[in-house]
């Protein structure tokens, strides 16, 4: 009798795991568009005083390294999901 409640905390602890890494999955392109709206908010170089602003190079940078970053959670919430067999029947 205590092996099954055992399997069934398990289970049901596995089962709560997944939804959050679900929620988690969900979240993450909101995230992303909230990363990939920060630029335009940052105060622009002027013309030859490059020290008030941030250049379009640094802003470009940040982009690129946002969007390798988004790949790799979305990379590591997908096999997390996987490993966990969310989704399955």
């Amino acid at each position: 009798m205590i092996g099954k409640s055992d399997q069934t905390l398990k289970r049901v602890a596995n089962a709560a795991r997944g939804q959050r890494l679900t929620d988690s999955v969900l979240i993450l392109p909101f995230v992303g568009a909230i990363l990939f709206l920060l630029p335009p908010m940052w105060p622009r170089a002027s013309e030859g005083v490059a020290a008030e602003g941030t250049a379009t190079s640094t802003a470009l940078i940040y982009l690129f390294v946002v969007w390798a970053g988004l790949i790799f959670c979305a990379l590591g919430l997908a096999l997390a999901l996987k490993r966990f067999g969310v989704g399955r029947s």
